[in-house]
């Protein structure tokens, strides 16, 4: 008996120690591979049925998809990196030199303007009237300009890092799909019983009604920024919808994609009706996700919409972007347990009998 215990003490602590080795190994690619999951599972119907239209060539259309992604997802954030890189001493400048240039007065309804038009209409007749005390009101800002603007380039690398990586492993998902999803369902039977088997269903459901929520979203951000730059007149409106669509499907501020746009036409015309339209334009759009999302993936789950707002916000406020989609698996789960546990009948065999 002391010998079995002892082998079962070290056949325990054998085991530990592989599974540390494992997530020790796994550990570097640990967010991207979760990425990259979120990405086949939520992707998995369109493959399938572009894996059935190219006569079941699981390659072909694991490399379509993949390439698909990249365009989608990985270039517009990596052009926009290399720009901000190669730029900033332009950016800076033309920062400077929109300040010092001749300012008009400001518009009488611009004070009316919600929330920041009082503080812009005060700033800017300081500008008007003493262009030295408006500068430097605003100068210890402006010094940490181009080391924010280095920092936030090379952020932007990182993430177009993962994202390339996510993507390469998404494809590799994809083509292994049925087997991983085999692995995925013996393993909860195996801990969780037969009765559990369904919970993967759910998991699954979870995670395509969230994508579809996500790039739902960011479709109809993409679309709406690309209505207002072009009838503003924007250049290259297309790009910089399709960096919207980037920045919003991997959980980036929106803002930064849609601000350029503006800030640019105010350099190039001023304070235009036009130019104030598109301020606040792209406000909207870039604050839309925050009602829309929630209500696009109730379109795709039974989960109440609670639950839903409580699975998504609270996933990102506690674990970041990738939350998203933790957050609503975590929630959709526990509510399927909790749904199957009260439908089952009462345990009456520890009751007391009836003393009638």
């Amino acid at each position: 008996m002391r010998q079995s215990l002892v082998e079962r003490a070290i056949g325990l602590a054998l085991l530990a120690l592989l599974v540390w080795l494992v997530l020790l190994i796994v550990q570097p690619f640990a967010g991207a591979l979760i990425w990259a999951i979120v990405l086949a599972v939520a992707l998995w119907q369109p493959f399938d049925r572009l894996r059935a239209a190219l006569g079941g060539r699981s390659g072909l259309a694991a490399l379509l998809v993949t390439l698909l992604l990249l365009a989608v997802m990985v270039v517009p954030i990596v052009r926009l990196a290399l720009d901000v890189g190669r730029q900033v001493d332009e950016l800076v400048r033309l920062g400077t030199e929109l300040l010092r240039a001749p300012a008009p007065a400001p518009p009488a309804w611009l004070a009316g303007l919600p929330l920041l038009g009082g503080w812009v209409e005060r700033f800017w007749s300081t500008l008007v009237v003493d262009r030295e005390a408006a500068f430097g009101a605003i100068l210890p800002y402006l010094r940490d300009v181009a080391p924010t603007l280095l920092q936030f380039g090379a952020g932007l690398g990182l993430v177009a890092l993962q994202l390339l990586l996510s993507v390469l492993l998404t494809g590799l998902l994809l083509v292994h799909g049925e087997l991983c999803a085999d692995y995925v369902r013996r393993f909860v039977v195996r801990v969780a019983g037969a009765q559990a088997e369904h919970l993967v269903d759910v998991a699954g459901g979870t995670v395509r009604a969230v994508a579809l929520g996500v790039v739902g979203t960011a479709i109809v951000q993409a679309l709406l920024a690309l209505a207002g730059y072009v009838v503003a007149g924007v250049p290259a409106a297309g790009l910089l919808a399709l960096l919207v669509f980037a920045f919003s499907t991997v959980q980036l501020p929106v803002l930064i994609a849609t601000l350029p746009a503006p800030l640019w036409l105010l350099f190039r015309e001023g304070p235009t009706p036009t130019t104030i339209a598109l301020f606040i334009w792209i406000a909207g759009v870039s604050l839309i996700d925050n009602f829309l999302r929630p209500y696009l993936i109730s379109q795709g789950t039974p989960l109440p919409v609670l639950l839903i707002i409580l699975g998504v916000v609270g996933g990102l406020l506690a674990f970041g972007p990738i939350g998203l989609f933790f957050g609503a698996v975590v929630i959709a789960v526990a509510h399927r347990v909790l749904l199957d546990w009260l439908d089952q009948p009462p345990n009456r065999q520890g009751q007391l009998p009836d003393s009638g």
